[in-house]
């Protein structure tokens, strides 16, 4: 007798994949319109035929209405509007399937078996709703199987993995519009699933957004005319151009799986010469697939498995291919993953061996069908009336058999233990200098997730590029604003400033003078620094560092060279002490490395690797210095920049924290201008807050739920307690650790308290409406701390002002639209608050300390970009008008609105700016230096 015939498919958001074959053969992938990915969107033609794949996409260009890219996530909607039909969800899903079946059926092995993976937290109704598409699909009975089971078997015989009894695996989801992660035991009985945690709101397609803002902000800069037509394009030729930058952008990304460098040509016979690299994609995505990381960290622990237990780490999905995936998980869970060639196919090879594995086939289970829902016969689709009419099923509609039970039919597998779904892991504001380094990435708050009605945006977004197009028509179709959805993609609202700037905008009687101006001689890594009266530039040539000071005139103060050859560079001061850190030197066997020379001869101090570490505050020229190397040594240090040496030294706890985990902070308190013991680091190098520093520190031990104040001069503990913080939202302010509390804490409310730093005693708590959750914790003000706060189902978000003294709100502001992580920075008379996801602040308004909006609000432009803060000023930039294009920035003073005139910084985005007083250093997008002097302000 011949041996059955197996299918195995994966129904995926995104994509959809299947291999057949027969027991003892290895099986093969079946082929859609000659690749191994069925795209998974579905089109209902006027004609009541439904389409998927290819085929779908095409026919959405046209009427767009009518698609729906992502079935699999209407999961629960019971039906799916397309044009002014209601289709039922099981037949979305059964239309890929059927094709499917076409497939295998057309490939000369006519399946005897189907298994269908589904996610592992899938309940019996949603298991049900599957099982009634394959049969509406022609697959009759299915046996369905946990998608992480899945992948665990594929390591296991496909790869080689051996897993013992009591061994596990973590499997790491990174798809196109989803990321899931799952940690597998294998037990006396065979695989199960220990415990599964994912973001919904995070996968490969907002990678390629990040890449297309990116790019859109140097186009737009340049060539103006371009970018709208590709943003707001008005004819078909403008469609294909979009398609085409799309394509090219999501191809770029791809090709640099595999090499440093890949151009992006631009429609038309533009000779732009655009080109991404692999550093720019590891600084745009880095943020993201740092959510995936702390999720999957997160989900290892609610399994009970320390990361070092782990047997294997298997990345699947097509996003799981950038090696900056692979680079993450294993910095963070000390286990090097294992990546398959084509990380899409694991989980249908995975299903295929599992399922040859199984002794004897399930028992036949009977037929599953949904509540409201009437099944057409097996094979035969609905038919649908000229008019649109569906026949009578569906909600309000007397099923044809009594509904199904609510336990798991007979043979599928038992579903997995489920529980609270797991919130995205929220951001925090950081403190900078925290090496390995995140390139040009802001160090604070990571992407949460886009708010709802930009995430519709990105999730209604397939993975083949003509799916992006197809969805922004919709979005144009029910909006007539498409350019608004490509004001974000830009990174600000680069086209509406276009042709509005008018003049250079200056306040009378202010000045922004450039003293001083050169052309950078190397061709390597390259920064700027500002200080009282003096500024410094750095470059990378003929593998050394070389650094030139000057004084606020331009005259040459000093020039030296230190043996250090990094790919990037950054610098900044602390007292008469110039910090230079280098990542990955060459001349240092790729280390990342710290140097210190004197600011005011040049001459070279020390240098020493630098990795894993923190600067918390400065005390003089002394750092304070978070240790985070693992389970190995964290620590809270002190460490003399003059000389390298370790002051004192305190141990932390012994955990493996997460990037957005942060121990220790120096209490703060409001810069009167009055003398104070220490200084607080600047975020991103530029961006600094008007805060000081005390003398005292809080040490954390958050998985504990306790706290040591310390003593910053030695280190010894003036207090100790309960301190139950977030260890990702949480500050040191006014005598306060101030943060959100942990779940344990406050259970299914978010929340936000004061502990007194003399007895760690509880000095307030301030509690927020149910639904709500807090993204992101700073002061803002003397005696006011600010929270972000956000009700994604309610498409609320805010940031809240709460005093310090009572704990009581004091003014709250709405969120900017198309925000994705509120941030702000204080000055010593106004906030600027606007939008940050990497180093500069976007769409930027000031706002008083009573919360009144005072530039940018209702009827007013933001400003496009906040690229540096310090000593009350701003430095923002702006493209100019006219013929030429041409990068611009100005100095604000943020309080009163006042502004300088606008010097020119090149057809390319400033790489970097550095304010102190009225001394501004740029590095611009065009390898120059430059050094301006602004007056007139303040």
């Amino acid at each position: 007798m011949n041996a059955p015939v197996w299918l195995a498919v994966d129904l995926g958001t995104t994509h959809t994949v299947a291999v057949i074959g027969r027991g003892g053969a290895e099986p093969r992938s079946l082929l859609f319109d000659g690749s191994p990915l069925l795209a998974s969107g579905v089109f209902l033609d006027a004609a009541g035929e439904l389409h998927t794949g290819r085929d779908a996409q095409r026919l959405a260009a046209a009427d767009p209405g009518r698609f729906e890219p992502h079935p699999k996530r209407r999961i629960d909607d019971g039906t799916v509007l397309l044009g002014d039909r209601e289709i039922p969800v099981e037949e979305l899903l059964a239309t890929g399937l059927r094709r499917v079946a076409d497939e295998a059926a057309a490939s000369g092995m006519k399946p005897t078996d189907t298994v269908l993976t589904c996610p592992a937290d899938w309940g019996p109704v949603r298991r049900a709703t599957l099982e009634a598409a394959a049969a509406l699909a022609g697959l009759g009975e299915v046996r369905l199987l946990p998608e992480p089971i899945a992948a665990a078997t594929y390591c296991a015989e496909v790869l080689g993995q051996e897993i013992p009894v009591g061994g596990t695996v973590a499997i790491f989801d990174f798809g196109g519009g989803t990321f899931d992660v799952a940690v597998v035991r294998r037990d006396d009985q065979g695989l199960r699933t220990l415990a599964f945690g994912g973001l919904d709101d995070l996968g490969g397609l907002d990678v390629d957004m990040a890449l297309a803002a990116h790019l859109g902000r140097v186009i737009a800069g340049r060539d103006p005319e371009l970018w709208q037509r590709l943003s707001e394009p008005e004819t078909t030729a403008d469609l294909r151009d979009r398609l085409a930058f799309w394509g090219e952008v999501r191809a770029a990304k791809e090709m640099l799986s595999r090499t440093s460098t890949a151009p992006v040509a631009l429609p038309g016979h533009n000779p732009m010469g655009l080109h991404l690299t692999r550093d720019e994609l590891t600084s745009l995505a880095d943020p993201l697939v740092a959510r995936a990381v702390d999720e999957t960290r997160r989900t290892v622990e609610r399994a009970g498995v320390a990361p070092a237990q782990l047997t294997a780490v298997l990345l699947v999905g097509g996003s799981s291919r950038m090696p900056l995936v692979a680079t993450r998980l294993h910095s963070r869970l000390g286990v090097a993953p294992s990546v398959p060639e084509q990380p899409e196919l694991p989980v249908a090879f995975g299903a295929f061996k599992h399922a040859l594995a199984e002794p004897t086939s399930p028992a036949p289970s009977p037929p599953v069908t949904p509540v409201g829902y009437a099944p057409y016969p097996v094979g035969s689709p609905p038919q649908y009336s000229p008019q649109g009419g569906l026949p009578p099923h569906g909600p309000g509609f007397a099923p044809s058999q009594p509904p199904p039970s609510q336990t798991p039919p007979a043979g599928s597998p038992q579903a997995a233990p489920s529980g609270p779904s797991q919130p995205p892991p929220t951001g925090q504001f950081q403190t900078p200098h925290h090496i390995p380094f995140r390139p040009n990435v802001h160090t604070g708050p990571l992407p949460t997730g886009l708010k709802p009605s930009k995430r519709w945006v990105a999730m209604s977004v397939a993975s083949s590029v003509l799916t992006v197009i197809v969805v922004l028509i919709v979005i144009a179709a029910n909006n007539s604003n498409l350019g608004g959805v490509f004001e974000d993609f830009s990174g600000g609202d680069l086209l509406d400033g276009i042709g509005d700037l008018g003049g250079d905008g200056a306040t009378d009687g202010t000045g922004l003078d450039l003293v001083y101006e050169h052309t950078l001689a190397g061709t390597g890594a390259a920064s700027v620094a500002a200080a009282d009266g003096v500024a410094v530039i750095a470059e990378v040539n003929g593998g050394m560092t070389k650094v030139d000071a000057f004084d606020a005139a331009g005259t040459s103060l000093w020039t030296n060279e230190y043996e250090l050859e990094p790919t990037e560079l950054h610098l900044f001061t602390v007292g008469g002490v110039l910090v230079i850190d280098a990542v990955a030197s060459a001349t240092d066997e790729g280390q990342n490395m710290r140097a210190a020379v004197s600011l005011d001869s040049g001459e070279f101090l020390w240098k020493r690797p630098w990795t894993d570490r923190n600067d918390v505050a400065f005390y003089g020229t002394d750092a304070i210095v978070e240790q985070r190397t693992g389970f190995d040594d964290n620590a809270v240090v002190r460490i003399d920049l003059t000389t390298g040496e370790e002051v004192w030294k305190k141990q932390g706890p012994e955990d493996l924290f997460i990037i957005d985990e942060y121990r220790i902070r120096a209490e703060t308190v409001w810069d009167d201008g009055e003398e104070h013991p220490g200084t607080v680091p600047p975020n991103s190098y530029s961006l600094y807050d008007n805060l000081a520093a005390t003398d005292r520190l809080v040490d954390l031990a958050p998985y504990e739920g306790t706290a040591t104040v310390r003593s910053a001069a030695d280190g010894g503990s003036l207090a100790s307690g309960d301190l139950p913080l977030d260890s990702e939202m949480w500050t040191v302010f006014d005598g306060l650790a101030i943060g959100q509390l942990s779940d344990e804490a406050s259970p299914g409310r978010a929340a936000l308290a004061g502990y007194s730093l003399d007895d760690l005693g509880q000095a307030w708590q301030h509690d927020f409406d149910a639904g709500y959750g807090i993204t992101a914790v700073k002061s803002c003000g003397e005696h006011l701390v600010c929270a972000a706060v956000e009700n994604s189902t309610a498409e609320q978000y805010q940031t809240v002002a709460v005093s310090t003294e009572t704990g009581d709100l004091v003014w709250e502001l709405n969120s900017i639209d198309w925000a994705v992580d509120e941030s702000w920075y204080s000055t010593p008379a106004a906030v600027l608050h606007g939008d940050q996801v990497f180093d500069t602040l976007d769409d930027v308004r000031t706002v008083d300390f009573a919360g009144q909006i005072l530039q940018g609000g209702e009827g007013e432009e933001p400003y496009m970009s906040v690229l540096a803060v310090r000593d009350g000023l701003a430095v923002v930039d702006q493209v100019s008008s006219g013929m030429s294009t041409t990068w611009q920035v100005f100095v604000l003073d943020p309080a009163t609105g006042d502004r300088t005139p606008v010097q020119d910084t090149g057809a390319d985005l400033p790489e970097h700016v550095s304010v102190a007083g009225g001394l501004v250093a740029v590095h611009t997008g065009d390898g120059r230096a430059q050094i301006l002097a602004a007056s007139g302000l303040g």
